[in-house]
């Protein structure tokens, strides 16, 4: 009875010892856990703070390529109203003269209008174009703004 007795302790003992181990190694495990969850916390926001930068690049080149299109018209349009002055200017205002017996300043006036009020049109295109830019990345923005108040509402110590 005796050694029954003893191989009872040892056995609860042993029990005892397991059981503590076991919970110190289940602590251990979920402190790990804890650190492993916190590291890919950290690692997705990074990601997701580089989406967002990539995100907003995109946006900028989008909103830079409007500003070339509208650019190019302005740049046009001025070309195109001065070469067409200059040149057109003189010939029209000769042809009228000649056709409509007209007064030389006359023809100037008349060919001269024209083409300043075609050079008009394309500049007012072209202005047009360039008003319908929004530098600001709106969408990035508002996806930055979302990601903060979720990262808050997750974070323990915003909710008190």
């Amino acid at each position: 009875m005796t050694d029954d007795a003893y191989v009872g302790k040892t056995v609860g003992q042993d029990t005892k010892a397991t059981n503590i181990g076991e919970a110190a190694q289940i602590v251990q495990e979920e402190a790990k856990s804890v650190a492993q969850i916190m590291g890919e916390l950290i690692a997705d926001a990074q990601q997701l703070v580089r989406k967002e930068f990539e995100l907003a690049k995109e946006e900028v080149k989008s909103e830079v390529s409007k500003v070339q299109q509208g650019a190019i018209s302005l740049g046009i349009g001025i070309g195109v109203t001065a070469i067409g002055s200059m040149l057109l200017l003189i010939m029209c205002v000769h042809l009228l003269t000649d056709i409509f017996l007209l007064e030389l300043w006359l023809s100037y006036l008349i060919v001269g209008g024209t083409l300043a009020f075609i050079g008009i049109i394309l500049l007012l295109i072209g202005r047009s174009r360039l008003q319908s830019v929004d530098p600001a990345p709106r969408a990035t923005i508002s996806n930055v703004r979302k990601d903060i108040e979720w990262v808050q509402e997750q974070t323990p110590s915003s909710k008190k």
